[in-house]
């Protein structure tokens, strides 16, 4: 199957070399070639990406390389615009892609590779193989509009500063995080365990008043910490 658009750009899927105009078979015969000049990837049944496209890398600063075959969720950690989290296991494109059902566009909030904010509208394809898998087309769209702002007690404080400030440690762990590290690669890189990692995060979380990674990333660097 085909989706072809002005310009071909999808740029690795994993088991194969993109061709001269950048585009690869993504994962398996009956899927076959895909262009599209929307920030586009494409996840498995078990949400990994499979295909990442070269808007996609402009969009959101990692390569095919860093992504393919890592948990969509891991890369995209997306939020709604009132903060609530939308990207997870199971999340509700995955389900309904296995009920055979669709899911209409959204907004989503995502983290880029340098920890900025990336305002986005989500369009969802779900492809269908006779034998039951499937493949779900993510195409991102940037928009204008930023979410409404969260109040925080902490602002109460004052800009830049805390109750509880952070410690090196967890100023360590939040630089990481900002760059689009998961929780395993923070504890690689800091030689710690992935408990330890996780409980630096969920302290990092309270100090800063905030229920995510993604609004961690944000307020740290609305505070200046990043």
């Amino acid at each position: 199957m085909t989706l072809e658009e002005e310009s071909p750009n999808l740029a690795a899927a994993g088991e194969s070399s993109p061709g001269p105009d950048g585009t690869v078979d993504v994962g398996s015969a009956w899927l076959g070639r895909i262009v599209a000049t929307e920030g586009l990837f494409v996840t498995d049944e078990e949400q990994r990406i499979r295909g990442w496209s070269v808007a996609a890398q402009k969009l959101l600063g990692y390569t095919p390389e860093q992504v393919v075959g890592r948990l969509c969720y891991e890369v995209i950690t997306g939020n709604r615009p009132d903060g609530h989290p939308i990207c997870g296991a199971g999340c509700r494109v995955t389900r309904n892609a296995r009920r055979g059902r669709g899911t209409a566009s959204y907004p989503v909030t995502a983290v880029a590779a340098d920890g900025t904010p990336r305002y986005l509208d989500n369009t969802v394809l779900v492809l269908e193989e006779p034998h039951g898998s499937f493949r779900v087309v993510h195409l991102l769209r940037e928009t204008c509009a930023a979410p409404p702002a969260r109040p925080s007690r902490s602002e109460a404080v004052g800009e830049g500063r805390l109750a509880e400030p952070l410690t090196r440690r967890e100023l360590e762990v939040l630089r990481l995080f900002a760059r689009g590290a998961t929780l395993a690669e923070v504890a690689a890189e800091l030689s710690i365990s992935p408990l330890t990692a996780r409980n630096h995060a969920t302290s990092i979380q309270h100090k800063l008043d905030v229920k995510n990674r993604l609004n961690m990333v944000l307020e740290g660097l609305k505070r200046g910490l990043v």
